[in-house]
């Protein structure tokens, strides 16, 4: 093999596994970028939950309490059906341990479309919508539940219609869709904030 061609191809080999070495470091970083936005989103859901006991407290009137307790119940019920699927997607692994998440996890999703647990987690997701709406009457909290719990259809950045579980959970890392999930979570603790403070409001 002539020189030139051998230093060419010494300079082709160096410049992939540099560009590989890149790309794993990406990757890495992208993957812990996500574990510390849940990481985030937990501890500040924590501090917000807090504040809702103290709110829940506050309200008085009967008739509003009844309907308060309602959300307590649906939207405590709710998270804990997230959690429940965020530890069947871990399947033992640690929820800290943000590298090993980096594998792609399809829990909803079948070669023939939606699994029976994709399925089941669009029918919550509207089921609790649903009941929320019944229990505000304001139009500025009806817009945030119907926002937050939407299962419509979305757009993309080239402004392709896309079903919503697959825009936001197909082909993600693990890690991607746990942050998901518990970015879920956390608006529907901010959501339960909003309507016990409508409430407060109402029975001044």
């Amino acid at each position: 093999m002539k020189k030139p061609v051998l230093i060419i191809l010494l300079l082709l080999i160096f410049i992939i596994s540099g560009i590989s070495f890149l790309l794993v470091k990406s990757s890495r970083d992208v993957i812990s970028a996500f574990g510390e936005m849940d990481n985030k989103l937990s501890k500040s859901s924590v501090f917000v939950e807090k504040e809702n006991d103290s709110l829940l407290n506050a309200i008085k009137d009967e008739n509003l309490l009844v309907k308060a307790n309602q959300v307590d119940s649906l939207i405590t019920n709710f998270k804990e059906y997230l959690e429940s699927i965020k530890q069947e997607m871990l399947g033992g692994k640690g929820p800290k341990n943000y590298e090993l998440m980096d594998q792609q996890n399809n829990m909803f999703f079948t070669e023939r479309g939606l699994s029976e647990k994709g399925k089941e987690f669009i029918t919550k997701t509207d089921q609790i919508r649903e009941e929320l709406l019944e229990l505000v009457e304001t139009p500025e909290l009806e817009t945030k539940i119907s926002n937050i719990l939407s299962t419509g259809e979305v757009h993309d950045r080239d402004g392709r219609r896309r079903k919503w579980l697959e825009f936001n959970f197909k082909d993600f890392p693990l890690i991607a869709s746990i942050t998901r999930l518990t970015q879920m979570q956390s608006g529907v603790i901010i959501l339960e904030s909003d309507i016990y403070k409508n409430y407060i409001i109402g029975q001044e």
